[in-house]
């Protein structure tokens, strides 16, 4: 049963990955330039995702029925805290090691659950796309102020508000405030359709972008083994196997499995490439850091199955 289930997983996230490989590969072969990614990137960001956020968030957010929806931005905000702790402790706080600390600790949320989700659960997809949304709420305005500062290095680095101002972010707090002002009622079904079908594009656009964005990094400057274990060791180790626990001995799954499944992506996830653009713009070691991001996305190819399921098994 766990092997039959961990290959449905694995079958699951390979055509991601197939999709993925194939983007990277059009990108080192000059077939797709750098600029045309960007593009591409800033259309989905600024119109598709919003619209996706948006569309969900309209259908589906109801408070009244969900009165523990603000779990997902704190889980959001727990889990990065975890990941901080844990290697925090394992690099002595090295301040020199913030930039790994910042890459073990904040995971992919979007571009590469979002997908997986749709997948693994697609008579559920636009609960879970929800879900997702509600805990970025939390990730973002964290990884923006203290992921920012940690990975570039500028310990005196002036945050800004214009930083924490997305897009995304402006989504989700636009729809959630229309639904509890009550503001959702008066929106015309076929717009809130219009939306959804817009939206409809960023799934297949995010695999491709991720694949794209990881095919432009190179390994030109390699971390340490050491580095390395121990970034992995809490990423795809630590942080899944913490969440899993409070997930599991707290009975949490009995009442909201969905959210627990979630959860578990999250928690197994690899960082979010949206470090390597602070980076570019803020400043950094970005061959290394690049170079580490790299490997743990190889890594989680094979680390992400096993924990889904690993869940799956487990609580079914």
């Amino acid at each position: 049963m766990l092997i039959q289930t961990g290959l449905t997983v694995f079958s699951a996230i390979f055509q991601l990955f197939l999709i993925s490989l194939a983007a990277g590969i059009l990108v080192r072969r000059n077939f797709v330039s750098k600029p045309q990614i960007q593009v591409l990137s800033a259309v989905t960001v600024n119109v598709f995702l919003p619209c996706l956020i948006m569309a969900k968030t309209l259908a589906q957010f109801h408070p009244e029925a969900f009165t523990l929806w603000w779990i997902l931005p704190v889980s959001g905000v727990l889990m990065i805290g975890c990941g901080l702790v844990f290697s925090g402790l394992l690099f002595r706080f090295n301040p020199g090691k913030r930039p790994f600390m910042t890459l073990a600790s904040m995971q992919n949320a979007i571009y590469i659950v979002l997908p997986i989700g749709q997948v693994l659960f697609a008579d559920q997809f636009d609960r879970f796309a929800l879900y997702c949304f509600l805990m970025v709420m939390g990730l973002n305005p964290v990884m923006w102020s203290v992921g920012k500062v940690m990975i570039s290095g500028q310990a005196q680095g002036r945050i800004q508000w214009k930083d924490f101002i997305t897009p995304p972010l402006i989504a989700i707090f636009i729809s959630v405030a229309a639904v509890f002002t009550r503001v959702s009622s008066f929106i015309p079904e076929s717009v809130v359709a219009s939306l959804d079908l817009l939206g409809q594009a960023t799934v297949p656009l995010a695999v491709f972008i991720l694949g794209a964005t990881i095919g432009t990094i190179t390994l030109k400057s390699l971390p340490s083994l050491k580095d390395i274990l121990i970034v992995a060791g809490v990423k795809f180790v630590l942080v899944p196997s913490a969440v899993f626990a409070i997930l599991y001995y707290g009975k949490v799954y009995a009442s909201i499995p969905l959210f627990c499944s979630l959860m578990m992506i999250q928690a197994a996830s690899p960082p979010a490439t949206n470090l390597i653009i602070i980076v570019e713009n803020y400043g950094g070691d970005t061959p290394s850091i690049s170079s580490m991001m790299l490997i743990q996305y190889l890594i989680c190819i094979l680390a992400m199955p096993l924990w889904i399921s690993a869940w799956q098994f487990t609580v079914s």
